[in-house]
């Protein structure tokens, strides 16, 4: 992770998901959480969610008002 070529958004797809797991662990450590997924938690599962289905990713967006290029 981090040592090939940079991801463009229209990749994302290309990330792995191990890749994204391995992310978000850092990302849990790093805000000192107890936890990246609980009962009704799951980090893991939207950044994978959003990395991987491009569906889901517009859903989010959406969600979030974050415009997107047509």
């Amino acid at each position: 992770m981090g040592k090939g070529p940079l991801i463009h958004k229209n990749e994302f797809h290309l990330i792995g998901k191990n890749d994204i797991h391995t992310a978000v662990s850092k990302l849990v450590e790093t805000l000192n959480l107890a936890a990246g997924s609980t009962a009704d938690f799951d980090i893991y599962k939207v950044a994978e969610a959003y990395f991987t289905n491009l569906e889901k990713r517009h859903e989010i967006n959406q969600l979030l008002n974050i415009p997107e290029e047509k």
